[in-house]
């Protein structure tokens, strides 16, 4: 059993409802969680030259979700913040609020699929039972 495992026999992977690739890496969503990864450019050049602390990968699970919020600015790309028991509470400043463990930054210009990526969420986390 274990050597029909390792070869990928009898394993299936979780079924990916929706995902979106943006600036700030990854966001995965599943029927039971969201998964962002970061990495990229964008991400590497701001760990870089700040110090801000902040999660390679972030996985959240879909029933302790509270609330998908879509955070704006006139000069400054719009992130995602997920809300969740034990989630950073805002900061106030802007780059710190962005790169925290709950947020997704996707794009400078057209937020369109985020948006829609947003409105997945939230439809999943009612779905799997979040309030």
């Amino acid at each position: 059993m274990a050597q029909a495992v390792a070869r990928g026999r009898g394993w299936k992977p979780d079924p990916v409802l929706a995902s979106l690739h943006g600036m700030g890496g990854h966001l995965v969503l599943h029927a039971d969680r969201l998964r962002i990864l970061r990495h990229g450019p964008w991400f590497t050049a701001v760990n870089l030259l700040s110090h801000l602390e902040r999660e390679m990968e972030t996985t959240i699970l879909l029933r302790s979700l509270v609330g998908v919020h879509l955070v704006r600015s006139l000069l400054l790309v719009q992130f995602l913040r997920l809300t969740y028991a034990g989630a950073p509470a805002p900061t106030g400043h802007y780059l710190r609020d962005a790169f925290a463990e709950n947020a997704f930054m996707f794009s400078l210009a057209d937020n369109r699929p985020l948006q829609a990526m947003a409105a997945r969420i939230t439809q999943a986390a009612r779905a799997a039972g979040a309030v």
